[in-house]
């Protein structure tokens, strides 16, 4: 007898109630043992998808990907139209937090949520338009500073759905704010950002450029009812080491901005990136494509900790970059004919307040690159006038209420960057939500900004599993034309591809009635991989005292000897809780075998 501490249990449990029919499990088991029909009875919303919910604007992927699968991208922008003013921009460069909570993953892999996005603003007919509606005048007027996702965001539901007059000011020529002096043009095309923000000003808002304010107040004292601050986060973040004052040395933010703005900048062929965020890795193709030769991102981590998109470090180390991890910069000397720069080896060390491991320097690892220049694009942080006069926390962000946005000043409403620090596209695209609904009540409004612009869907016969498979490829226009140019880089799916990646989505919106659900209980070997893959813990484990061997090939367990008594205790797991609880089982061994 040998004392076993299994704690994955040796009986199969299934709830009916909880399951959705979404056949993860099926795929999931190693061996076929799971066997599901679903009747064609489904119902709509009963289990938000985890896509939509992970989404900051609670776009609901799950239903336009559904479109998309009945050859619809027009209803799948019009979903889309109905969270987000900027469907086109999301659809390029979007973080796209959605798919890193999508099912599908617990499979293969997650659905490519943010390319179905771009294929259906790349097919748009603009049917949404034909059931655009727009609330009357409320006589009220509304001040924004900043034409960034956040403020535009906020301007459109004002002025649509709300009938607020909506003013926004613009330091810079042209409105976009970070999407447009921080995203390159290769990644994202100017032309894209320009339609999406000629929809918001078709709505009614004002946008004034070249246009500072450096006294909200001062709006106040005017015409306007209230004022919303999304300045966004311009201000490059020092490196803090000696000798970084030389002219040859940029903020990655202010070099970025400078190439939009059509400033004629003049690299070397030898240049450093410092950091490891999304900003850098623009920053060194980038300067690729203002013709230097030699561009090196410098990280002190290691590749797991950079915060930058993993695709955006693909395709940085595709056109030729070269990253050395584990590096820190400590001095910069140097001559005429070049920079020096000083740096340390590292090593990590226990986490620090972000959740990463802490770099450490190594004693003795000292060694010097000779540049030509460097660029340090380690973070950004809000430059706020002083007559602003607003309470600010860590970073320089404004303080504000988590809630409403509202600052201290009364009237006054803050958001995007200005508030979160450096963040996401559509994470500004939410705080404009945010603070649109907050100054419709302030107002004396609903604060209710949702607008039906998509057809009422039917519900879709689900019948089978989703279909197996990887992604389809992503394709890119050819190397040299990347370097020589700031073409687009990345080539949006054509019709086939994009219909079999909508086959592939779990539909986790939707459940279904299941007829049938059979196990072949001779062909388990109860590994758990089935309960650990369930999204929706239809699945769990029992236990009892183990036999020698499970492989009994004719029995077979139906739907109803399957379904989970209420009084069934479940095992421990992956749930150390209730691992305390149980009692040390026996594993019996059959003599005889």
């Amino acid at each position: 007898m040998t004392v076993s501490r299994r704690i994955r249990g040796n009986i199969l449990a299934w709830s009916q109630d909880s399951c959705i029919g979404c056949y993860t499990c099926a795929r999931n088991c190693p061996h076929g043992c799971i066997e599901i029909e679903t009747s064609d009875r489904g119902e709509k919303g009963l289990i938000p998808a985890p896509c939509t919910q992970a989404c900051p604007s609670h776009v609901d992927a799950a239903r336009y990907i559904r479109c998309l699968s009945q050859d619809k991208p027009d209803e799948a922008v019009a979903v889309i139209r109905e969270k987000i003013p900027f469907p086109s921009v999301c659809g390029y460069i979007c973080a796209h937090s959605c798919e890193s909570s999508c099912n599908r993953s617990l499979i293969d892999q997650p659905i490519a949520i943010r390319m179905l996005k771009r294929f259906a603003v790349d097919n748009d007919s603009g049917v949404w338009k034909q059931r655009s509606k727009r609330a009357p005048s409320s006589g009220k007027q509304v001040a924004v500073i900043g034409a960034g996702p956040a403020g535009l965001t906020a301007a459109y539901y004002l002025s649509k759905l709300c009938g607020h007059k909506v003013t926004v000011f613009e330091a810079l020529p042209k409105p976009g704010g970070m999407m447009r002096y921080g995203i390159p043009e290769y990644r994202l095309p100017d032309k894209i950002l320009t339609d999406n923000i000629r929809e918001i000003e078709k709505t009614g808002v004002k946008i004034l450029t070249d246009t500072r304010v450096d006294n909200p107040e001062s709006l106040l004292r005017e015409d306007f009812n209230a004022v919303f601050i999304a300045i966004g986060a311009h201000q490059a973040i020092e490196l803090g080491i000696e000798g970084e004052d030389d002219p040859r040395i940029l903020g990655g933010i202010d070099f970025l901005r400078e190439v939009k703005l059509g400033k004629k900048i003049v690299l070397g062929n030898r240049v450093a990136v410092i950091g490891g965020g999304n900003s850098a890795m623009d920053s060194a193709r980038t300067a690729l494509r203002l013709g230097a030769r030699d561009v090196s991102i410098i990280y002190r981590r290691t590749r797991a900790e950079m915060p930058a998109s993993p695709e955006e470090i693909e395709e940085a180390l595709d056109e030729g970059i070269t990253i050395l991890f584990l590096v820190a910069p400590t001095r910069v000397t140097g001559d005429n004919k070049c920079l020096k720069l000083e740096c340390v080896r590292m090593k990590l060390g226990k986490e620090d307040a972000s959740g990463r491991r802490r770099p450490e320097p190594i004693e003795g690892s000292d060694f010097v690159i000779e540049l030509d220049n460097i660029i340090s694009a380690i973070g950004q942080r809000p430059k706020l006038p002083e007559k602003f006069e607003l309470d600010t926390g860590r970073g320089n962000t404004i303080q504000t209420d988590q809630d409403t946005l509202a600052t201290a000043c009364k009237g006054i409403f803050a958001g995007g960057d200005a508030v979160l620090g450096p963040a996401t596209v559509i994470q500004a695209i939410a705080q404009g939500r945010q603070a649109a609904i907050s100054i419709d009540k302030y107002l004396g409004g609903s604060g209710i900004i949702d607008e039906t612009l998509a057809l009422p869907e039917e519900i879709t016969d689900r019948k089978g599993g989703p279909r197996e498979g990887l992604r389809p490829k992503t394709s890119a226009i050819p190397h040299q034309q990347r370097l020589d140019s700031f073409d687009g880089v990345e080539i949006g799916w054509d019709k086939e591809s994009a219909l079999a990646e909508t086959e592939r989505c779990l539909q986790c919106d939707l459940t279904y009635e299941v007829e049938k659900y059979q196990l072949k209980g001779g062909s388990c070997i109860y590994c758990g991989l089935c309960v650990e893959a369930c999204p929706f813990d239809a699945l769990f484990m029992g236990y009892s005292y183990e036999r020698g061997t499970y492989r009994f090939v004719e029995q077979t367990l139906s739907k109803e000897e399957l379904l989970t008594p209420e009084v069934r205790k479940p095992s421990g797991y992956f749930r150390p809780e209730i691992e305390k609880t149980l009692p040390e089982q026996t594993l019996l061994i059959n003599r005889d075998l």
